[in-house]
């Protein structure tokens, strides 16, 4: 039992939680610098083939969601919430007799004054408003107390700190992240949701001398299911809040529209983006991949595409297309546009961000009760003379009490009105 009493101890102290913050902390910057969900290859060729094995044996790939994270996350939740456990009956006793006369004037004052004729001008004088008449040791006193919420601010804010890395280490673990791209007027579903974000429109904002200063996306999140339509708009740094989902703007990239006619009928349009594919209806099993927009042999600016058959690459040397380009398949033709800037949007959604938000609403109160609500208490006792002798307890910024109660104790503070 003695053991036991020992761990549970170490486990509920504040020394433990520290420590555990602190390696939650460095997991949280690792998970940060190191790419996540990635592939052997991208760590051996981004590191070295020693760094990836071992980023992988560590599932330092998927930091949020390793057995280790999640293990040090528990334990430092369950120390934090034994701490504040611990602590609880101690400050409710302390918080209550910080309001009785006699257990207030049992611990040992701040400062002090003897001879003092008139008690209730030093009350007065230090903002003590009403103090109650007492006994104390069987004298005659009066007292007051002030700031009792003060005693609670650690409390409080250790708290607080729960509530975020809860709240921090639950959204990393079910974070939900897609990303979206497309031209205005495209309509792209948020893979494994219900959700769709129709792409209103798309503007790149530059300065005076040509430089891109912001890109600007309107959008609208639909949910299919429900029918719930709303709009706003993205841009770097600025992200919408819709439907639950926050919509980055991360990027932007150049795509074409593909016009497909017939003896010079235009019947089908699509805007491809680097890295996407279309199917040629008129022909079965055949379809075209804009792998980049690049410079050609010659160094002019032209579409690279590829051509596929029944998912077959069909080797053809490379295909540079220039913009306004036709490929002839008579009677079909299929015509290449100039570039349309495309948006790239990432797409997220924590379902514990809230948790975060009152973590971090109790950790700022948590610090103004500890740093600026300081318990404090005044009494004075009748001595066998007749005059009072006064007590002041501070339980923080005990100097500045003592200045405070000399300058009161000696008639120099100011009169206070009640």
């Amino acid at each position: 039992m003695e053991i036991l009493k020992k761990i549970y101890k170490f486990i509920a102290s504040m020394k433990f939680a520290i420590i555990l913050l602190v390696v939650v902390a460095i997991a949280c910057m690792v998970g940060s610098l190191v790419p996540q969900g990635e592939q052997f290859a991208l760590y051996r060729d981004s590191y070295s083939e020693r760094t990836a094995a071992f980023i992988l044996a560590f599932h330092l790939d998927d930091v949020f969601h390793s057995w280790w994270f999640i293990t040090i996350t528990a334990m430092l939740c369950l120390s934090l919430v034994l701490c504040n456990i611990t602590r609880v009956r101690a400050l409710i006793r302390k918080t209550k007799d910080a309001a009785i006369p006699e257990r207030a004037a049992a611990e040992t004052p701040s400062v002090s004054e003897s001879g003092v004729n008139d008690p209730l001008s030093v009350f007065r004088r230090l903002r003590f408003f009403k103090p109650q008449s007492a006994s104390i040791d069987g004298r005659e006193a009066l007292f007051a107390y002030r700031n009792r919420p003060g005693f609670w601010g650690a409390w409080v804010c250790h708290l607080g700190i729960l509530f975020i890395v809860l709240g921090y280490a639950l959204g990393q673990m079910t974070l939900f992240s897609a990303t979206v791209y497309g031209t205005p007027g495209q309509v792209k579903p948020i893979e494994g949701t219900t959700a769709e974000v129709t792409i209103d429109g798309f503007e790149t904002q530059r300065n005076d001398e040509g430089f891109i200063e912001q890109y600007t996306t309107a959008l609208t999140v639909t949910d299919t299911k429900t029918g719930l339509k709303q709009s706003g708009t993205s841009s770097v740094n600025h992200p919408a809040v819709l439907d639950g989902y926050k919509l980055y703007q991360t990027a932007s990239g150049d795509a074409v529209r593909v016009t497909i006619a017939e003896n010079g009928v235009p019947f089908e349009t699509a805007d491809l983006c680097v890295g996407e594919e279309l199917t040629v209806s008129f022909l079965p099993g055949f379809s075209l991949y804009l792998n980049a927009y690049e410079p050609d042999h010659n160094g002019q600016p032209a579409y690279h595409v590829l051509f596929f058959y029944q998912g077959q690459h069909m080797e053809s040397g490379r295909n540079y297309i220039a913009p306004g380009g036709v490929i002839d398949l008579e009677p079909y033709t299929i015509t290449f546009s100039e570039p349309i800037e495309y948006t790239l949007l990432r797409v997220k959604k924590d379902s514990f961000s809230w948790l975060v938000l009152v973590g971090a609403v109790l950790t700022t109160l948590g610090l103004f009760l500890a740093l600026y609500v300081v318990p404090e208490s005044l009494w004075a006792v009748r001595d066998e003379d007749g005059t009072w002798t006064v007590f002041g307890k501070s339980r923080k910024l005990a100097p500045l009490f003592l200045e405070q109660f000399q300058r009161a104790s000696h008639g120099k503070g100011k009169e206070a009105k009640q």
